[in-house]
């Protein structure tokens, strides 16, 4: 479905929201409250300055590609998934560790919240595709995990499903784009890591915020993506 970008007044009070939810989020994350004693996490918790402004980057993104999706019907979910991303990404490089305290209840409310929006389309086929690419994405990461070497934890499986729904629900391109795109992220994550001698050839390295990364990637740029791969 086209969609036309929020207008530029809406945008503007959706970044200062966006900017401002992700100031009060980073000083709760600064606290360090996620951490589990199995996470022997010693080091100080990660600097908070960038997270409200990359909340704001995020919302930026959605106001320009969900737009005015069925009368900005899917916009919400979107934006706590923006949300949710800047929380993981600050939780798994610190810890290395996606909490299911996060991770487990995010599909049950993503998929109430992209009922709205599939109600005021009537498409009810983008929901049930969304759901089919929800459990693929979710068994191709439960076959990564299980790859010798693969390196994916229990809860990349568990984002999987978020993940798929969510993309999903667009088409199944903004899921293969999504899925590409963050291997390709994590990839030169990990050369950049490599390069600045901040991890080495067996370190463990935070994958989920290359996933979320991958989602923006592919709501931003599908359609750029396979009209490219097309020849159109």
């Amino acid at each position: 479905m086209d969609s036309q970008p929020v207008p530029l007044l809406a945008t503007a009070l959706l970044i200062v929201g966006g900017i401002a939810v992700g100031h009060v989020t980073g000083r709760q994350l600064s606290t360090g409250g996620y951490r589990i004693p199995e996470d022997e996490a010693s080091h100080a918790t990660p600097p908070s300055w960038w997270v409200a402004p990359l909340l704001g980057a995020l919302v930026l993104v959605l106001a320009q590609t969900v737009g005015d999706t069925a009368a900005y019907a899917a916009l919400p979910a979107y934006l706590l998934f923006a949300w949710l991303s800047v929380c993981l990404v600050w939780i798994d490089i610190d810890v290395h560790r996606l909490p299911v305290g996060l991770t487990r209840p995010a599909l049950p409310a993503f998929a109430l919240l992209l009922v709205p929006p599939t109600i005021a389309t009537g498409e009810w086929d983008r929901l049930l595709a969304a759901a089919i690419c929800c459990i693929v994405l979710t068994l191709l990461y439960v076959l990564f995990a299980f790859l010798p070497g693969g390196g994916f934890g229990g809860g990349d499986v568990q984002l999987a499903p978020t993940i798929g729904l969510l993309l999903g629900w667009f088409s199944v391109g903004h899921v293969v784009v999504g899925t590409l795109a963050a291997f390709v992220l994590g990839g030169v994550g990990a050369v950049v890591l490599l390069l600045t001698g901040r991890a080495g050839r067996k370190s463990a390295m935070a994958f989920g915020p290359f996933m979320c990364g991958g989602v923006f990637v592919a709501l931003a740029w599908t359609e750029q993506v396979l009209a490219g791969l097309v020849g159109q």
